[in-house]
């Protein structure tokens, strides 16, 4: 029997970058922006891992496979990050599953830790009828085995995938808000409800009175462009449902 190939050192990724308005909100460090920087940063980490020059991710047919985020966790200090200061950005890719991986990722200040974002991906890609809501489990050729991940990632994991589970069996509370995303502003290139979206959706829904501490996201499906979300539950645990089911849970919490 031949011996099982071993893990390749864990990709890792390093920046540093001087805040602008596209960066901060009233209360710091913009959710937004961290969701999508560092969601790019977790593709880029990917495409190294499988020496691949860009994100633009194919399987061995050539069809397109999307690295999909299956649960985020944000976590903000209550340090302050201000206009015209320099952070410095660290970010490492780990093993969460064979078919999940996983990234964590630090924002660090002068005086510290500004944020934490623990990021869980799967592959998938869109069948024949080319439907959000037919996404197919996928992989991406010349992935090596990775580093297994540490606790905080492995633990989002199981969270994940028992929220996964109980969302199915219903009861979302009471209903707080109805919309149907843009598809200009709230789908990304590949055509999918672009992942920030959950958060900010989520914010609408239950508007914070002050800055936030931290929010988990646990990712359950998507939708098709024109097709209505609703938004029920309480302020602290909030569940997406789209026409077919439930698309997400958010659990959200302000600093003191």
């Amino acid at each position: 029997m031949s011996a099982l190939p071993a893990p390749t050192a864990a990709p890792a990724l390093r920046e540093q970058l001087r805040l602008g308005m596209m960066q901060l909100s009233p209360y710091g460090l913009s959710e937004q922006w961290l969701l999508r920087h560092l969601g790019d940063l977790h593709w880029s980490l990917i495409a190294r891992a499988a020496g691949r020059p860009d994100t633009a991710f194919r399987d061995a047919t050539g069809r397109p496979v999307y690295a999909a985020f299956c649960a985020t966790r944000l976590q903000l200090s209550d340090r302050v990050a201000r206009l015209g200061g320099t952070v410095g950005i660290a970010a490492r890719l780990a093993q969460v599953s064979p078919h999940r991986l996983g990234s964590i990722h630090e924002v660090t200040g002068p005086e510290g830790l500004l944020a934490r974002l623990e990021m869980i991906s799967c592959f998938l890609s869109h069948d024949e009828s080319g439907s959000n809501r037919r996404l197919l489990r996928s992989r991406l050729p010349g992935l090596p085995p990775l580093p297994v991940a540490d606790g905080p990632l492995m633990a989002l994991h199981a969270r994940a995938r028992d929220t996964a589970r109980r969302l199915r069996q219903g009861s979302p509370g009471p209903e707080r808000l109805r919309l149907t995303p843009l598809p200009a502003l709230d789908f990304n290139a590949v055509g999918l409800l672009y992942f920030p979206t959950f958060s900010r959706i989520a914010e609408q829904a239950a508007p914070s009175a002050g800055a936030l501490r931290l929010r988990e996201v646990i990712y359950a499906g998507n939708l098709d462009p024109g097709e209505e979300i609703v938004v029920s539950g309480p302020d602290e645990t909030l569940v997406l449902h789209g026409p077919c089911g439930p698309l997400a849970e958010i659990r959200g919490r302000l600093r003191p």
